[in-house]
């Protein structure tokens, strides 16, 4: 058998490679995804940019009792990031010469439900020595008592705001009372004018602290046998 070739079995075909194809749902997936993706960051972005934003507003520059009409001293412009635009006061001229419907404090900003609308008052100023009154400040809450020598004490006016202060002058000349401005009722106000006149009347002042009490006219003490008997 020498000198015989052997043929080596011939191996059978390799199988071409089949090319695997990307399903259909696996594209519309990826697209969605990518939607996703750039929506978050740009509604990130957004709030972002809205965190940062800042809006001038109005502020207090001191505490303020329910009452008080606001004055330019009364306020300052102060920067601050707010979620919305339509809460607190920014422009002055809506501001100036309305009255707080409820007490402030220093710094606090102001919003548009503490303006009430003002109902007709009367402006009047109450002279007061130094003894009878401590000394008071434009925006406290006040109680006002008068004396005669037929009333010892009796209820002036009750839970007032002090809408200004002057110098006054003392039953001497010293120049140490204070003059001290209020708004209130009409009514109140001939009260207030009816003790003024009284020679022997003596008026003195406290401040108020705590919850404020609402001023009625017809709860406060007639002064009639008061004044009558002592004029």
């Amino acid at each position: 058998m020498s000198g015989m070739s052997v043929t080596p079995p011939s191996s059978p075909p390799s199988p071409s490679p089949s090319r695997v194809r990307t399903p259909r749902w696996l594209d519309t997936r990826l697209v969605a995804g990518l939607v996703l993706v750039i929506a978050a960051v740009l509604i990130g972005a957004k709030v972002v940019s809205g965190a940062q934003h800042t809006r001038r507003v109005l502020a207090l520059t001191h505490d303020l009792a329910a009452g008080a009409t606001l004055r330019a001293g009364d306020l300052t412009h102060v920067d601050v990031r707010l979620p919305t635009d339509d809460v607190y006061l920014d422009d002055q001229d809506q501001v100036i010469g309305r009255q707080l419907n409820r007490p402030l404090g220093k710094g606090e900003l102001i919003p548009a439900a503490a303006l009430g609308t003002s109902a007709e008052s009367t402006t009047i100023s109450v002279p007061l020595q130094a003894r009878d009154a401590p000394q008071l400040r434009r925006g406290q809450r006040v109680e006002i008592w008068l004396s005669t020598p037929s009333c010892r004490s009796v209820v002036l006016l009750s839970d007032v705001t002090v809408q200004d202060v002057h110098a006054g002058s003392d039953a001497i000349g010293a120049g140490t009372g204070q003059d001290v401005v209020l708004t209130v009722s009409p009514q109140l106000a001939e009260r207030v004018v009816a003790a003024l006149a009284d020679k022997d009347g003596l008026i003195r002042a406290g401040v108020l602290t705590g919850a404020a009490v609402q001023d009625d006219a017809t709860e406060l003490p007639s002064l009639t046998g008061c004044l009558a008997a002592s004029s």
